[in-house]
């Protein structure tokens, strides 16, 4: 009895120093409501040194828990280390003539590649992790598009790569989400696949998509901000199913006030963050309602527990949340303090 006592005991033990994935969260995990600032100064204050951000807005992980952030104002990409608050690189090569990002919104990161979402210069871009020379893989560097074409695009705030090496774009200005090829290149076209490019709440139609995630499945997830709700797009549908959200700004648990961002984990359980409400929602599968996990004080402002207008969220190895809180130029992480149902 005793015996079994033990082992059951160290079982448990083991199971909590375990590494949550991302992509495994239990429905049961909760996070400590007080976060520490990882990037960027506790108070808010912006700057373009090592240990300082300005107007963050898409963040990454990678699977060795490197933090990349799109330092927006500063037109550059900071790489930290984890267990580190300063960069340990700084992407922004280039000369003042022929910068190498104007304003960066996304990145992505795969085995080989760096993809950068180029805000200001309306294309995306790619490089080996060596850091070469970037090649333009969607639009047309400079040129801002609109929606009678899928050889430009306008404002891009969110990126993702599938399995197969696709390239999807949350082309926000525009109301689409285009996909190109791997081996697209500046001014190629690429294929819509959410949206029509007009402005609308119909089941064919996007207002300001932000955030985007992809499935293993290749099921399309679209943070359709400016109609307050998370579509799905089956692949080859040519309409999206609500999700999340109502479709009207609200602050209850049912409804969402400019989503700007996804995280989609394989039950089907959704991370948002509900930018307007300065929150963030783990949303069931099925399910009419979300669930508050961090900054749930419903203040919009500077604190350890409290966000401002946060642009995107990333998970770690080991299931800790991190938040870009652009508004307060900063990156925030709430600690994972249980990923295992009992």
């Amino acid at each position: 009895m005793v015996n079994s006592i033990i082992a059951k005991n160290n079982i448990s033990i083991q199971k909590r120093i375990l590494r949550c994935s991302q992509q495994s969260l239990s429905p049961f995990s909760h996070w400590a409501q007080n976060a520490t600032t990882v990037a960027g100064l506790a108070n808010g204050a912006p700057g373009s040194s090592l240990s300082t951000l300005n107007g963050n807005i898409g963040i990454r992980i990678t699977n060795d828990d490197t933090l990349y952030i799109a330092d927006s104002d500063n037109s550059r990409i900071v790489v930290i280390r984890s267990n580190s608050t300063t960069a340990v690189a700084i992407i922004q090569n280039g000369s003042d003539s022929n910068p190498l990002f104007s304003m960066p919104g996304d990145i992505f990161i795969t085995e080989k590649y760096i993809y950068v979402a180029d805000l200001g210069n309306s294309d995306v871009v790619r490089f080996f992790k060596n850091r070469t020379s970037p090649e333009i893989i969607a639009g047309i560097k400079g040129q801002y598009g609109n929606s009678d074409n899928t050889s430009t695009i306008g404002f891009c705030y969110s990126i993702f790569v599938d399995k197969n090496e696709n390239l999807y774009v949350s082309d926000f200005t525009n109301n689409r989400v285009v996909r190109y090829s791997p081996n697209s290149s500046s001014g190629m076209p690429g294929m819509i696949i959410a949206g029509n490019g007009t402005s609308g709440n119909d089941s064919s139609q996007l207002n300001i998509p932000w955030g985007i995630f992809v499935n293993e499945v290749e099921t399309l997830y679209v943070v359709d901000s400016f109609n307050h709700r998370v579509q799905i797009w089956n692949n080859g549908a040519s309409f999206g199913v609500t999700v999340a959200g109502t479709g009207v700004n609200g602050n209850s648990l049912s409804e969402l006030s400019y989503p700007s961002a996804i995280v989609v984990d394989l039950n089907g359980y959704m991370y948002i963050v509900d930018k307007g409400n300065s929150r963030i929602v783990r949303w069931a599968p099925n399910s009419n309602t979300g669930e508050c996990i961090a900054a749930c004080t419903g203040i919009t402002d500077i604190g350890i527990d409290i966000l401002h207008w946060p642009n995107a969220l990333a998970f770690d190895s080991y299931g800790s949340l991190f938040i870009s809180d652009g508004n307060n130029n900063r990156v925030q992480k709430f600690e994972i303090l249980d990923c295992f149902s009992e």
